[in-house]
């Protein structure tokens, strides 16, 4: 049973979509500049989505480089996420620098590794990587600080532990896929578990962007 609803999902997992951003719309004007920053994620997944679904009805039969695009604006996106809320507690020039190396890297696997009409699997791996260290060390500041003795009232809180929990469970399934490409039912239930992660990022999201602060 929780096979067969893990392929299902794999259909109906784009709607999910539409509850970060109607809470991000309603709750607008009291985003913060990194809440912010996670508006513009949204929209950027949305357009996508599109974008890809265009490119399907089309009968363009490979939207995988559009995978490899995503992936790049995706680390972006949550890089400057982390640079804002991460401030001077580490190195400023951290995060950007990291941000440039994994863009390159990004560049020369779909050009010259992991082809444009390939799946991604090493930059995604890597972006894993990079972002679950990046929430562990947000984890850390604010355990550092102790600027407050609710932290799950925290929008930054509910963000960081949806992308530790994502990006950590989607590192194990990039490593599986690339043993099990030969068998297609492995393959549905190993994205179809990737599929709820994702469910699980953006209730995660969506509550963070709740409890955004009235100013």
């Amino acid at each position: 049973m929780i096979n067969s609803f893990l392929i299902w999902l794999l259909d109906y997992v784009q709607y999910i979509l539409i509850l970060p951003i109607s809470i991000a719309i309603f709750r607008f004007r009291f985003l913060t500049k990194e809440l912010k920053v996670i508006w513009y994620f949204l929209l950027m997944s949305v357009f996508f989505e599109v974008l890809s679904r265009t490119l399907l009805y089309l009968k363009f039969q490979n939207t995988l480089s559009l995978l490899h695009l995503y992936t790049v604006l995706e680390f972006i996106n949550f890089g400057l996420f982390y640079h804002i809320v991460l401030g001077n507690f580490f190195s400023k020039k951290l995060i950007p620098n990291t941000i440039i190396c994994f863009t390159l890297f990004a560049i020369i696997n779909a050009f010259f590794i992991q082809k444009l009409d390939n799946f991604n699997t090493y930059a995604s791996g890597i972006e894993s990587i990079l972002i679950i260290g990046l929430s562990l060390m947000c984890f850390y500041k604010m355990l550092i600080e102790l600027d407050t003795r609710n932290p799950t009232k925290q929008p930054v809180f509910w963000i960081n532990s949806g992308l530790l929990f994502y990006f950590a469970g989607s590192l194990f399934i990039f490593i599986l896929s690339n043993f099990i490409k030969s068998d297609n039912h492995l393959l549905s239930l190993a994205w179809g578990m990737h599929a709820f992660l994702m469910v699980i990022l953006h209730i995660f999201i969506s509550i963070g962007l709740w409890l955004s602060p009235r100013r």
